[in-house]
């Protein structure tokens, strides 16, 4: 029986989860963590939950070392202005090498035994001159990491079309697929700015009402369909979707509009 947590020592990273032994803590709690390769400081995203290791393979990754103290508090401030530094550095070492890269994120495992380099780039990118430079500068072990254009928008963060911060900087823990159908499904414009986000690919947001757009959809009536109404029957010149209702036109040229509740559809009309 082992003892396991719910942790996170990113925002809106994937949740990892540790072996906390027979540490007390609760939700929020700061710990100490011993990964795969180096310490993190991180924070109790779940609460201590019972479990039974079925496999031999089945060990943990993780593992809390301890709760957090006040003295770790400061050393993982002082990381982050150490982050900070090394951020620029990576940047002005890019231009100096001549090389076409972004650099996103700098960030010091909490034992400072590493600094993981996370940069974008159009394609592969020789960063060895880039790698020596920051070896030599830092003097700890460098790794580069490179990552899509997705990635890049939510280490780099930023405001959205909407106005608020990007979702994916605040709570989205992975990408899912988008298409261009998503968008179709819900009326919108296809234009290629129009639909893109701070990365440059279709916006994740297009993913969120689909399903309630395509089940809409699938109940609306046609433009030009014959439908029953309560005053009898009538053609469809509009449909709207937010409201689920329907504009309808009588042999007489009266409009009105109904409920899709208050529309029925002619059965050859549907096939």
């Amino acid at each position: 029986m082992t003892q396991v947590v719910g942790v996170r020592w990113r925002t809106a990273d994937p949740l990892s989860y540790a072996d906390a032994g027979d540490l007390e803590m609760h939700r929020n709690s700061y710990v100490v963590l011993e990964t795969e390769k180096a310490q993190e400081f991180g924070w109790v995203v779940k609460e201590p939950r019972a479990l039974v290791m079925s496999q031999p393979d089945d060990e943990l990754l993780l593992t809390v070392l301890r709760k957090a103290t006040a003295s770790d508090f400061g050393r993982w401030q002082q990381i982050k202005e150490m982050e900070g530094d090394a951020f620029r550095l990576a940047r002005t070492k890019v231009r100096e090498c001549h090389l076409t890269m972004k650099i996103v994120e700098a960030h010091y495992t909490f034992d400072q035994s590493r600094i993981i380099v996370t940069f974008g780039a159009e394609g592969r990118v020789d960063f060895r001159p880039l790698l020596r430079e920051l070896g030599t500068a830092l003097r700890c072990r460098v790794e580069l990491k490179q990552v899509g254009d997705r990635d890049v928008a939510k280490l780099a963060g930023g405001i959205g079309r909407c106005g608020r911060v990007l979702c994916c900087t605040t709570w989205m823990t992975k990408f899912d697929a988008v298409g261009i159908r998503m968008a179709k499904e819900q009326a919108l414009p296809i234009d290629a700015d129009g639909l893109a986000g701070a990365c440059g690919r279709l916006r994740c947001c297009l993913r969120f009402e689909y399903e309630q757009y395509r089940e809409i959809n699938r109940s609306l009536p046609r433009i030009g369909e014959e439908v029953d109404t309560p005053n009898g029957l009538a053609t469809v010149i509009v449909g709207h979707r937010l409201k689920e209702t329907v504009s309808v036109r009588y042999s007489d040229d009266e409009v009105l509009e109904w409920s899709l509740v208050d529309v029925t559809r002619n059965r050859s009309s549907k096939n």
